[in-house]
């Protein structure tokens, strides 16, 4: 995982390929060619070349070894990524039908 840095260089966020996490691990966002989308598919800005740009056109955020933007704070030393928990041990299966629609199934 690579970290994203905001203006003063600290970590918030990392990226992992396409996919975008928050510190705490839950996905935030992912990338598309040059734009940046919200897990629910909105459109939030683009990146180029290591910086992350609002709809306005200014630096959000940045990832290590980013060019041509504003003055790149020296960044901190990441922290570690975080270990994603253990999952709960599986409930026996039904055989009805749960409460849970599945917009909120995926919504967790």
């Amino acid at each position: 995982m690579e970290p994203i840095f905001d203006r003063s260089g600290r970590v918030v966020a990392w990226l992992q390929g396409q996919d975008i996490h928050n510190l705490d691990g839950s996905h935030a966002a992912v990338l598309h060619g040059g734009n940046v989308h919200g897990h629910r598919g909105q459109h939030l800005g683009i990146i180029d070349r290591g910086i992350f740009r609002d709809h306005q056109g200014g630096a959000v955020a940045f990832t290590g070894g980013a060019t041509g933007g504003p003055m790149l704070p020296i960044p901190a030393i990441p922290p570690i990524p975080p270990i994603p928990s253990i999952p709960p041990i599986p409930a026996i299966p039904s055989l009805g039908w749960g409460a849970t629609d599945w917009s909120t199934f995926v919504r967790g």
